[in-house]
């Protein structure tokens, strides 16, 4: 548990044939449907940033345990073109917020399609 307001972020590289952590661009995760990170107890998710670094091909959902796109949807991801999209799914859409009041949820990512390229995943946030 943090510091109230204490700022939240986690970043994950992603790397189709990778096989590494994904904690820096040097050692990449696959990617495969599976978590990105545990939410704290208390956290508020207040944006998902997916940075395309190399062309997709599939498609990248981002949610949680309750809503496989909650966070990211892959209509508002151009996979196949380098860049920087900001998550819309329902639980961020129109500037809303995700609030954890327990532990036990995971921010996950569903990429059971990706059979090319490169991305990152940044969750932001901060604690209540």
């Amino acid at each position: 548990m943090g510091f109230k307001k204490e700022p939240l972020l986690h970043v994950k590289y992603f790397s189709f044939g990778a096989s590494g952590s994904g904690a820096s661009a040097a050692d990449p995760a696959s990617p495969v449907d599976g978590d990105i990170f545990a939410i704290p107890a208390g956290a508020v998710i207040t944006a998902c940033d997916v940075i395309i670094t190399s062309a997709v091909t599939g498609s990248i959902d981002i949610g949680d345990d309750d809503d496989a796109d909650g966070f990211v949807a892959t209509a508002g991801v151009t996979e196949g073109t380098p860049g920087l999209y900001v998550g819309a799914g329902a639980y961020l859409s129109s500037g809303a917020k995700k609030y954890y009041s327990a532990t036990g949820k995971e921010v996950k990512l569903d990429a059971t399609t990706i059979s090319a390229g490169a991305f990152t995943v940044a969750v932001h946030g901060y604690h209540t």
